[in-house]
């Protein structure tokens, strides 16, 4: 992929001081791989990508620069 996500830096720049983390879920019991929302913990809303592909691209990018992982807001 050649999507340079450097504008979504914001949401890993500060690791876990960040107010951006992963909002673990699984949309049913049968599922074995989680599920991620990109959440702001301060302002308790998600943030819209309207680009599936890039949206799957960061969360992935969030997951390696160790972003925190959250299960509840």
């Amino acid at each position: 992929m050649n999507t340079n996500l450097e504008e979504f830096s914001y949401l890993w720049k500060n690791g876990l001081d960040s107010d951006w983390a992963l909002l673990k879920f699984n949309a049913s019991p049968l599922e074995k791989e989680p599920r991620y929302l990109i959440v702001n913990t301060k302002t308790k809303q998600g943030l819209l990508v309207h680009d599936d592909a890039i949206y799957q691209h960061l969360k992935e990018t969030m997951c390696e620069k160790g972003v925190r992982i959250i299960s509840s807001l």
